[in-house]
């Protein structure tokens, strides 16, 4: 057997390959974090999740063939290991120091029980109870002395207003803990300071504040309040 090297062009050629296969590869899994993104058929804490395990699979791939890593001295490797620790370190030691402990400070959930009254005024989107049924009014509108369905839609469940008050937050999630009485809901607030917001919530059984979770989340925290 010969005892000389791979023909350089060779081996040129198969790192030239390498190099293309690879871009694809990574071409493919950005086309997938895309879809992902739009489609948004996951919730927000697993898209989150499936792009961080995404990012680190490029990652692990720039570094070793691109930056060729696999071909240098394992000292480089090691000094671009320390250097990335360090960073890594430094940059969610200054998000932690930086950022606000998000407070509950109120959260709240109640049943809402309002009568229908004869002569009322009354807004679109606003719940009466008439008859042990719930109604929403289709449109502003002042009631007459005896019940009419036009200005109203029945609502199939019981509504609940959601009302809740934080201190500091960029993501704000709040779902029952109740599987017969189901309600998810999430969202990231225009304002992160001071948030004081509340949704309808239309539930299939009576729901109590105690029935509830919600979970409010700042750029180093996440505050549970059950």
């Amino acid at each position: 057997m010969s005892g000389h090297s791979e023909d350089p062009v060779t081996e040129e050629s198969k790192r030239f390959f390498t190099f293309f296969n690879l871009s694809m590869i990574l071409v493919a899994i950005t086309g997938l974090e895309i879809v992902i993104i739009y489609v948004q058929s996951f919730e927000g804490s697993t898209i989150i999740g499936v792009l961080f395990a995404t990012s680190v699979v490029k990652f692990i791939g720039v570094v070793t063939w691109f930056m060729h890593l696999r071909w240098d001295k394992i000292l480089n490797t090691v000094l671009f290991l320390m250097g990335l620790v360090i960073a890594l370190c430094t940059f969610f030691a200054v998000i932690y120091m930086q950022d606000e402990h998000p407070v509950v400070e109120g959260f709240e959930v109640t049943q809402i029980k309002n009568d229908w009254k004869p002569a009322n005024d009354y807004k679109s989107g606003d719940y009466v109870l008439f008859n042990e049924k719930y109604f929403i009014a289709s449109q502003d509108h002042t009631s007459d002395k005896n019940w009419s369905k036009e200005s109203w839609n029945p609502v199939s469940g019981i509504p609940h207003k959601i009302t809740w008050s934080i201190s500091t937050a960029d993501l704000i999630e709040i779902n029952s803990k109740k599987p017969e009485n189901p309600f998810y809901y999430q969202y990231s607030p225009a304002e992160e300071n001071d948030i004081d917001d509340s949704r309808i919530a239309i539930l299939d059984e009576v729901g109590t504040t105690e029935d509830f979770r919600i979970k409010v989340r700042s750029e180093a925290f996440w505050v549970e309040n059950n």
